[in-house]
């Protein structure tokens, strides 16, 4: 072997390598722009990003819009949905000149004033225990009744498939559509399935059986994070996927929808050692925003309105014991500069961190430069 020959070797070994740290996710321009406000071409918007954030590797033409094919490193989980990049894009396109908005706030939804003051007709209930809250940072939980199944509405059908998903009915692609979009796994159960109206988060016993809802059969290692009903029966394989006897089906009348946070080394061990790979795990076990679930949950609901006609039919649980509380960092002036190793003006600092979502005590910066 010569030694040019070993270091290409070595080479591909090391891009092999550093291609298991990052992740790809496919985002269709026209569901970008539910977001994005901007009149930069896909060319431009994929040469900006690449340039200082996400690396766009590819531009695919379906139809009469164009998909993204873009590379996101694992420390980056925020970026792993639709709304993750057009934040990254709103804050990345300016800095070349060209003015863009964030067109939606989720983070500023607050419940709806008729679930807030408790005019609906609360007939079903949900006992929700939960044995370690370390397991679970943050459980969010409502149930929806007078469920339609049927096909989703096709601008749905289209999307899921241009993001390489395959639809298959309103409830179980609402599911897939939220992650998608807002980077939050999501779980809709059978309500009527749930023996006793009790769901027992916990973990698991070394033997204990799952059967996942895509017909595989789960010896567990023990430490898993599941989810048993009134009867003992594990319902959900959590952070991975949902246990085939809770699962949607076209007898389905009425739902559960819950959103979770949950810890992430123990989604990661479980996903590795069955060889269970799923996106949900995927994001999970990189640390998913808890501030992310609730407003999800009111996207669920909003969309399980519109395509499948149903009503809230209970309160929301929001099982939350320690929120998160901002933080104040003090970033002199001069550490920035000496970091980037570029000399960069004050106003510019502050433009980039408010484009970002952070909030500017002005005069605190200042006495610091």
């Amino acid at each position: 072997m010569q030694i040019s020959d070993f270091f290409i070797i070595n080479l591909a070994n090391y891009k092999n390598n550093y291609k298991a740290k990052l992740m790809n996710i496919l985002i269709p321009h026209g569901w970008l722009k539910d977001y994005l406000e901007t009149k930069a071409n896909p060319e431009k918007i994929a040469e900006c990003l690449s340039l200082c954030g996400a690396s766009v590797e590819k531009i695919n033409k379906v139809n009469n819009d164009f998909i993204y094919d873009i590379e996101i490193t694992t420390s980056r989980v925020d970026m792993m949905s639709i709304l993750g990049i057009a934040r990254e894009a709103a804050a990345i396109l300016p800095q070349f000149g060209i003015k863009t908005k964030l067109k939606k706030d989720i983070y500023s939804k607050r419940f709806d004033s008729s679930i807030k003051k408790g005019r609906i007709l609360m007939k079903n209930k949900l006992k929700v225990i939960i044995k370690n809250p370390k397991l679970c940072p943050r459980f969010t939980a409502v149930i929806l009744d007078n469920i339609k199944i049927k096909p989703s509405p096709k601008i749905i059908q289209e999307r899921l498939r241009k993001a390489g998903m395959r639809p298959i009915n309103n409830i179980v692609d609402i599911s897939n559509y939220l992650m998608h979009e807002l980077g939050q796994p999501v779980h809709i159960f059978d309500y009527e399935k749930i023996s006793k109206k009790i769901m027992t988060l916990r973990e698991s016993k070394k033997g204990e059986k799952l059967i996942t809802l895509d017909n595989k059969t789960h010896n567990l290692p023990g430490g898993d994070i599941v989810i048993e009903d009134g009867k003992g029966r594990l319902i959900d394989l959590c952070g991975i996927m949902g246990g085939r006897n809770s699962s949607i089906d076209q007898k389905t009348k009425r739902v559960l929808l819950f959103i979770q946070n949950y810890e992430p080394s123990h989604i990661r061990k479980t996903s590795m050692i069955l060889g269970h790979r799923t996106e949900a795990a995927t994001l999970f076990e990189k640390k998913v925003d808890p501030e992310l679930t609730m407003p999800t949950l009111l996207n669920g609901i909003k969309l399980i309105k519109e395509n499948a006609q149903g009503k809230i039919a209970s309160k929301i649980i929001d099982i939350y014991p320690k929120p998160y509380k901002p933080k104040t960092v003090a970033v002199p002036l001069q550490l920035i500069k000496q970091y980037l190793g570029i000399s960069i003006q004050l106003n510019k600092v502050i433009k980039i961190l408010i484009s970002l979502g952070f909030q500017i005590k002005q005069s605190t910066i200042n006495n610091q430069q």
